[in-house]
């Protein structure tokens, strides 16, 4: 894991930036986005699939010529950018939660990643337009989810509700004339992203299926056991296709056309290329252990009795 261990310094040094920031807040917001920063801190928290966020500076510097400081306060930018969305995410989901606070920090935290990016770009920039270009797609894609079948119909459109995570891509190319390789880059971490919302919905299919949000895994459970397109699939018949009709591997294996998309947009992101082979490779793990779970149920309830126990003794 060198996309990560090779940063984790760098990256700690941008998350303590980020703390000083905030506290220069309005002091009745300061706690709450502060407390709200430590959910974000990736180191701790083992096997966060939200590291791209916060590294993606850094896996571009050498290919942008970019200086430390540069990918760093990038880095920063992008802190705020996420913990941004994320608040507006939680009031869209649970408008009646009732915290009058969360729409106001967001407009706190969004001046913050305006004041980094507009010390780069004045407003004439090209990088503004990659800006409304990105929230645009964010926009779409969190409004209009529930009302087409994105992960069958065109793939890349699940990956838009991460699109701001491509400012980074923006912001680190243009800052010494790299323009020309951001439609290709902009494809690479479309793809990332991609597999990246295929491994989330893996993870959260209960979650999302009892929410009613939208989610890849449960649209290629609909599409395989056709189950028509006026009700969503059940918890039963999901299970049944992940543990009976081994689902996950067919699922898992539509990230194979991602990776070789992924080396041929943009070979030189090593870093980027890694970390998408270790989210590959999270999905197909996960497949494998369910199909040996069902072999070890086949050979009788006592046999996988023991066996789970020794493994956890």
């Amino acid at each position: 894991m060198n996309w990560l261990t090779r940063f984790e310094q760098d990256l700690n040094i941008a998350f303590d930036d980020a703390e000083r920031i905030i506290a220069g807040m309005p002091e009745k917001f300061r706690n709450q986005a502060a407390d709200y920063l430590d959910r974000f801190r990736i180191l701790n928290k083992a096997g966060s699939t939200n590291y791209i966020c916060y590294l993606l500076a850094y896996w571009l510097q050498e290919t942008a010529k970019a200086k430390p400081e540069d990918s760093r306060r990038f880095t920063v930018a992008m802190i705020f950018v996420m913990m941004h969305y994320h608040l507006i995410d939680e009031v869209m989901d649970d408008p009646e939660a009732g915290d009058q606070r969360k729409l106001p920090l967001a407009h706190l935290l969004q001046l913050e990643f305006w004041k980094i990016y507009s010390s780069y770009y004045p407003v004439s920039s090209p990088f503004w337009d990659s800006y409304r270009k990105y929230t645009a797609e964010w926009a779409e894609a969190v409004a209009f989810e529930n009302q087409s079948d994105f992960f069958q119909e065109d793939p890349v459109r699940i990956a838009h509700k991460a699109s701001p995570v491509k400012l980074t891509v923006a912001g680190m190319l243009m800052l010494n004339g790299q323009e020309g390789l951001l439609p290709a880059f902009e494809k690479a971490v479309d793809l990332v992203l991609v597999t990246l919302q295929m491994l989330d919905d893996w993870e959260d299919w209960e979650k999302d299926l009892r929410e009613g949000s939208y989610n890849a895994l449960i649209s290629e459970v609909q599409r395989e056991l056709q189950i028509p397109r006026d009700r969503r699939p059940n918890p039963e018949e999901i299970k049944h296709a992940l543990h009976v009709r081994d689902i996950l591997f067919a699922y898992a294996e539509r990230t194979d056309h991602n990776a070789a998309a992924l080396d041929q947009a943009a070979p030189m992101l090593t870093h980027l290329i890694e970390f998408h082979e270790y989210l590959r490779q999270s999905l197909k793990q996960g497949a494998q252990s369910l199909r040996e779970e069902r072999e070890l149920l086949a050979q009788g309830g006592l046999f996988y009795w023991l066996l789970k126990n020794q493994t956890h003794a």
